[in-house]
Parts: structure tokens; C-alpha cells; sequence
């Protein structure tokens, strides 16, 4: 986004596959037993549903916590400080209906429960679910039955939906224990196995359901331990849910990027209500609130959103940060628009993964006229590519095994894009843009092109062209009419530049009608670039080239035919 820790265990520690049990032997755990029933906020009546607590409380003690939810903006931190403030005004009579945020917001002093056992703060998320019409109609006692039906129901649905969510989860992962156990006792053996892997390494444990590219996408950036597959400079790694965010926030070339343009940008921040969309562990989050924003609202739609929460709340910012769970596109934000978007959500590749559309759906959606963009551009690159040792190790493996020909085997190296790191000994020209996107302004339909021309030409000569290297640039204005240029804060993930965790991806020559060609310096290599998203999912890329090698001079004819290859990124 390492290698998994490869220290043994004593046989103690290990489970045996059957011993997990049948599906059947798994049961449902009651929780711990609660207090049931809704102390009123003067102390000396109870209710046995949360509506006829809410109607008390406004009718005889003036607290409307739906009006003050809706009025306030809160969130499940803020209804809590707000619970235990009520409690403890109105026991020594000074609550005042005109309450302040600020009065109860500020520091932690109310996340202390102000009453043992109180039902109502297990109940904020039902508080939540609790619609402005329906407490309208609860306060003035219309259908205060049915609607303490309804949403008994809604409840009743909601925790059998959850249940079901846990249940199947578990299965899932004794599955995949099964089978990674398995694996380990016969390494050798992959019949009737799903775990596959790729030409370059990548590992998928569990195969994804066909059509489910979104669930398996989100899936893999939960904090909880799913293998999830991962191309890597170490080849067939498996990396955990919290590892892969652990890997991304060591990459300093990407986070020290986002921080420097934060911090040295305060004044563009503060007093401003942010959204960072795919906030993953919050790290862009925490640094928006620490540069003074008023507001920052944090999205996510994988399970890391938990622990953003936890993060936020531990380092005392739940004041400013909100985190959401769900997609953007489908998630109710607490504003009507947002003055920045902050968003990492640039794949291998740039596209990978496809989640620039959400980012660019948010835009529209929220994003005020003048509003900032964060990163504010980005570019793809294309270079040529010569490494005479690694295309052997790539694709000549297969020509002489022990001295057989063996050359009949797949090479998968020449239908997927490889993500490796490229020094730059091997990249034998300069590097020409093909893809520019001013994240201001592009749409999702010029994320498509059919047909870009380039022209790069060789600066020294080699032996053999292998293939093409394509890297991204990411540039952080700090005005949304600056160029890409203009930016002072930016990075590449080129050969040229300091390693991340995006390295390089690289479309290596090789097919009957496709043999690698020599280049005298000064040669030029001409031709065009097409991008597209996978026809069966559009979370993976297609990317097709067609060139020829010609002359160094214009009006010279090519020296080779034309060749044409198409490579997917999955």
C-alpha cells in the first residue's frame, strides 16, 4: 500500500482446522444484561421506551435532544457530553433550554457518565434514528404508539441484520483459516484450492465473488486481520488490514507531502469545514484540525473507520472531527458543502482502484465554488524501459530450464501490468506526460482516453527495448487557478525520485508478433496511449500502447513495423 512476521509458534498455539467446529456449533452470544429502563432527567421517574423519555424530557425539564441533535450538528460524541450535561443541570436546576454548545463541547469533562448505568447513553445511536417528523409527532403525542412500534421494529431488524453481518464474518474467517492451514501442511499442492497467485507474485487467500469487486475493495483496507493480496517489491507477501494503513503512513514522501502542505497553509485551513474522503486511520483529518479547521468530516466505508474514531478521540480532537461510515456517494453528511476536500486516493498506477470518481462525485457534490482541491493535480508519465536482467528473470525463465526448452509456458508478465521499482539505470529516456488531471475541474469521463500521442527518444543506446515505464506526479496548489507547476509542495512516484509504496508499474514487451527492438541514442520511439477501466470490474485498469522505433529526424522513415499490446492491471 511487509511481509507478514514469520515467527514460529510452538505447537501449543497452534489450532488444529476441525477443532473450530462445524457451522452448526457456532452460537449466537447474549450480551451482558443492562439497565432497561429510562431514568428521567429529573431523577425520580423511568421509561420503558426511549420515546416516552424523550417526551418528558422537553415537556418537563426542557431538554429536546432531537432539536439540540439537529441544531448542533452532533455527533455520538457530542450527544453523549450533551446527556451527561443535562443530567447534571437539571438535578441542580440551571439547565437552560438555550444551552450553548460550548457549554458542554469543549474538553471531556462530560464523556464521564454523570448517572451509573444509564440506559440512555447505550441508546445515542437510537437517538440518531430517531427522524425530526417523528419527534415532532412524539412531543405532541399523536402517534406516539406506533411509533414506538415502528421503531422497535427498525431496531429489532437492525440487530438481526448485525447479527447475521458478525456471523457471517466469522465463517469467513474460519474459512480462510482452514484453508491457510491447510496450505501449510501441503505447500506444494493447490488443487481445488482458491488462494491463487499471480506472475508477479500477488496473493489472493479468499477469491472474491464475481461482480463484488466494491466489498472486496473496501474489505481490504479493514483493520481487522484479512489477508488481502498486495504487489510488492517482496513478491507473494500477504499483508494484514492494519498493515497495509501502517504501510502507507511510513511512506514520508506521501504522508510528509500532505502534512507540509497543511501546516504551511494554515491560513487556508483555519475556520474552514473540511471532508476527507477514504480517510483510512484519520491521519489527514488530524492534521486539518491541528491547522486550525473549524470542522473536518471523515469518510470511510471499510471497518478502519472504528479506529479512526478511536484515534480522533484519544488525541482529544472529537470536537472538530467527525468520522462517518460508508460510501460517499450513498453517506448523509452533517453540511450542505465543505470548503476543502482533503483525499489520498490515488492507486497504482494513479487509477488503480478507481477511486478518484468518488473523489471527483464529492466535488460536485459538496465542494463550495471556490473551493480548494487537496492534492490539486496530477500527472501520469511514460518512459521507455531497458533492464537486460530483469527481463531475463521476467521473461526468458522459461526459455532454458536445466537446458530444456520450456518456452510453451504462460508468462503473465506480459498481460498484467508489474509494480516493481525501477532504478533509473533502467530507464534509458526522458519521461512525457499523457494524462493530466487538474483535480478542480476534471471529470470522471476524461479518466478514459483512446488515444494519446507520444514520442520519446533515447539517450543512450541499448541493446534491447523491454518495455515502458508509467509513474504518476501529484503537485498541491494552494490556489485552485495555479498550474501544476506553480505548486510548492508536491512529489513523484518516478524512478527518479525516492521510493513509495506506489513504485513503478511497468508494461513489459513480449508476444509473438511484439519482439523487444534495439535503440541508438538519439532514436526515437513514437506512438499512442489508450486507458480504460476493466470491462468486469471497473476497479481494475486496461491500458493498450501502440508504437514504432524510428529516426531521430522528422522526416526519416520508421525503422520498425508498428506494434500493438494491451496489458490489465488486477
Amino acid at each position: 500500500m511487509s511481509a507478514p512476521d514469520d515467527r514460529s509458534e510452538s505447537s501449543d498455539d497452534v489450532l488444529e482446522p476441525n477443532s473450530l467446529g462445524d457451522e452448526d456449533d457456532w452460537k449466537d452470544v447474549e450480551p451482558e444484561d443492562f439497565a432497561s429502563s429510562y431514568v428521567s432527567f429529573g431523577g425520580k421517574t423511568k421509561f420503558s421506551t426511549l420515546q416516552d423519555f424523550l417526551r418528558d424530557a422537553k415537556d418537563n425539564h426542557g431538554v429536546d435532544l432531537v432539536d439540540l441533535r439537529d441544531r448542533y450538528e452532533l455527533e455520538t460524541y457530542g450527544m453523549i457530553k450533551l446527556i451527561n450535561y443535562a443530567r447534571e443541570q437539571v438535578s441542580q436546576g440551571l439547565y437552560r433550554p438555550d444551552a450553548s454548545p460550548q457549554d458542554f463541547l469543549e474538553g471531556d469533562r462530560y464523556m464521564k457518565p454523570f448517572m451509573e448505568d444509564d440506559a440512555l447513553l447505550y441508546s445515542v445511536d437510537d437517538i440518531f434514528d430517531v427522524t425530526t417528523q417523528q419527534a415532532h409527532d412524539l412531543m405532541n403525542g399523536s402517534v406516539s404508539k406506533s411509533v414506538n412500534q415502528t421503531l422497535c421494529s427498525e431496531e429489532v431488524q437492525d440487530l438481526l441484520k448485525q447479527n447475521e453481518q458478525l456471523r457471517e464474518q466469522v465463517l469467513y474467517y474460519r474459512k480462510a483459516y482452514q484453508e491457510s492451514y491447510l496450505k501449510t501442511l501441503e505447500p506444494e499442492s493447490n488443487v481445488n484450492r482458491p488462494s491463487q497467485q499471480s506472475a508477479d507474485g500477488a496473493c489472493s487467500a479468499v477469491p472474491v465473488k464475481e461482480n463484488d469487486y466494491d466489498s472486496h475493495y473496501f474489505t481490504s483496507y479493514d483493520h481487522f486481520g484479512q489477508l488481502l493480496s498486495h504487489k510488492s517489491k517482496k513478491a507473494g507477501c500477504m499483508l494484514m488490514g492494519v498493515e497495509i494503513h501502517e504501510t502507507m503512513l511510513k511512506d514520508s514522501v506521501r504522508t510528509d507531502a500532505y502534512r507540509d502542505f497543511i501546516y504551511d497553509n494554515k491560513n487556508l485551513f483555519a475556520g474552514k469545514v473540511v471532508l476527507d474522503v477514504g480517510c483510512g486511520t484519520g491521519i489527514l483529518s488530524l492534521f486539518c484540525a491541528k491547522a486550525g479547521a473549524a470542522r473536518v468530516i471523515a469518510v470511510d466505508n471499510s471497518s478502519i473507520i472504528d479506529k479512526a474514531r478511536e484515534i480522533v478521540f484519544a488525541n482529544g480532537l472529537s470536537d472538530t472531527i467527525q468520522c462517518l461510515r460508508g460510501k460517499i456517494e450513498e453517506v448523509t453528511l452533517p453540511v450542505k458543502a465543505v470548503d476543502i476536500i482533503v483525499s489520498e486516493w490515488m492507486g497504482y498506477c494513479l487509477l488503480y482502484e478507481a477511486m478518484l470518481d468518488s473523489v471527483i462525485w464529492a466535488r460536485n457534490r459538496y465542494l463550495v465554488p471556490d473551493g480548494l482541491m487537496v492534492p490539486s493535480h496530477a500527472a501520469l508519465r511514460l518512459s521507455l524501459f531497458a533492464d537486460e536482467d530483469y527481463f531475463r528473470e521476467k521473461g526468458s525463465f522459461w526459455n532454458s530450464v536445466y537446458g530444456f526448452d520450456m518456452s510453451c509456458m504462460p508468462i503473465k508478465s506480459y498481460d498484467d501490468i508489474v509494480v516493481a521499482t525501477v532504478g533509473s539505470e533502467g530507464v534509458p529516456s526522458g519521461a512525457e506526460t499523457f494524462l493530466e488531471l487538474p483535480l478542480h475541474t476534471i471529470l470522471r469521463d476524461d479518466l478514459t482516453i483512446n488515444g494519446i500521442n507520444f514520442n520519446l527518444t533515447a539517450n543512450r543506446e541499448i541493446d534491447r527495448l523491454h518495455g515502458f515505464v508509467i509513474y504518476f506526479d501529484i503537485a498541491f496548489a494552494a490556489n485552485r487557478q495555479h498550474e501544476m507547476g506553480n505548486a510548492k509542495v508536491g512529489f513523484t512516484t518516478g524512478p527518479s525520485g525516492r521510493e513509495t509504496h506506489w513504485q513503478q508499474a511497468l508494461a513489459l514487451i513480449g508476444s509473438s508478433k511484439n519482439k523487444p527492438a534495439g535503440l541508438k541514442s538519439g532514436e526515437q520511439v513514437h506512438g499512442s496511449v489508450a486507458l480504460r477501466k476493466g470491462v468486469d470490474n471497473p476497479r481494475e485498469l486496461e491500458i493498450s500502447l501502440t508504437w514504432q522505433v524510428g529516426s531521430s529526424t522528422s522526416d526519416s522513415k520508421p525503422t520498425s513495423s508498428t506494434s500493438r499490446q494491451t496489458w490489465l492491471m488486477h
